[in-house]
């Protein structure tokens, strides 16, 4: 084959201007990064945002200098690198943020947490699980590390999350009965004081979540299908039963919670056992004094094919909320009955 030399020379500079088009492209974005980088050490969260969503892309290629900036940066610094090291896969990125499990800073170790649950470290689970365990943690990082545990889809940690979702305070005293008189020569009492706040709610609701993934996941895994009864699916649908009443759990957001942790636990496993627990517990749930409740039950009860034999019982919870006195109620099982 002839080429002549106008076609070589045309050739040649096709490829110089590809090859400049692509230096200079390069440098562009090199310096973007650099910018971005700059940004991330702002005071101004709103400026580091910014930058943290400019190189989540890019992370994997800066895996290095997050690593470093997780290791000696500020406080805000390490927890923003943590972030970003978990769109970083790779066994370095895995190590730095297991290390990070035990950094000084909420922030750190929360965000450490969810990292390495984006990466799906399960070889980091049982850390995981230990922060989630440790009373003497901050709250908010036991439930990051809940959530982590989920995302791992760790279902050999299903006995923790389930003590966790247990673990409710204390109720608080009966009221003195009315027109009660003191005896005579005793003191007139002060009344009861206000019970504490309820500081463990966040990690309660995480764990109801977390126990309807890793329930299903332990059952598939385990191949335990037919008899359930001490499946561990079904023991999560025990849980979330005794998480969704107010008998037992105070708090109506983590009722609600509960409410649809069941829907997923049904719709995630295909024994009817389990199922029949779960539409129980939400026809009882849809008698709850709380109005989210009630909706939180019906929206999952929607989720659920139901076995033969509880197709009525959802029918007559569906027209009991046709008449709810709550208008968001009666929309949902109307979706319900209309397959919306």
């Amino acid at each position: 084959m002839h080429v002549n030399r106008r076609s070589v020379t045309l050739i040649v500079v096709v490829v110089a201007v590809i090859g400049a088009v692509y230096a200079i492209t390069w440098w562009q974005r090199s310096r973007e990064t650099q910018r971005l980088l700059e940004d991330l050490h702002s005071p101004d969260h709103g400026v580091a945002t910014k930058a943290m969503t400019g190189l989540r892309e890019r992370a994997p290629a800066i895996s290095g200098q997050l690593i470093w900036y997780l290791r000696d940066g500020d406080d805000h610094l390490r927890w923003r690198a943590a972030m970003l090291l978990g769109n970083v896969p790779g066994q370095e990125a895995r190590e730095a943020l297991i290390a990070a499990l035990r950094d000084p800073s909420a922030d750190v170790r929360l965000n450490a947490a969810l990292a390495l649950g984006r990466l799906g470290a399960r070889g980091a689970a049982d850390r995981i699980s230990m922060l989630a365990e440790n009373p003497d943690e901050e709250v908010p990082v036991r439930a990051a590390a809940v959530r982590a545990l989920q995302l791992l889809r760790s279902h050999t940690h299903l006995a923790e999350v389930t003590e966790l979702a247990a673990d409710r305070p204390p109720p608080p005293p009966p009221p003195a009965e009315e027109g009660a008189e003191a005896e005579e020569g005793a003191e007139i009492e002060e009344e009861a004081p206000e019970p504490p706040p309820d500081v463990t709610a966040p990690l309660r609701k995480a764990a109801v979540r977390a126990a309807a993934v890793l329930g299903a996941d332990a059952q598939m895994r385990a191949g335990t299908v037919g008899e359930a009864t001490d499946s561990p699916a079904m023991r999560a649908a025990e849980l979330l039963a005794d998480s969704s009443s107010p008998e037992s759990e105070p708090n109506a957001d983590i009722r609600q919670a509960a409410c649809y942790a069941l829907g997923d636990l049904a719709k995630l496993v295909s024994d009817d056992e389990v199922r029949s627990a779960a539409i129980d517990a939400l026809v009882d749930a849809g008698q709850d004094e709380v109005a989210d409740v009630r909706i939180g039950a019906i929206h999952a009860l929607r989720l659920i094919d139901p076995p033969s034999e509880d197709l009525r019982t959802v029918e007559r919870a569906m027209e009991d909320a046709l008449s709810d006195d709550h208008y968001w109620v009666r929309q949902a099982a109307t979706e319900a009955t209309q397959g919306g």
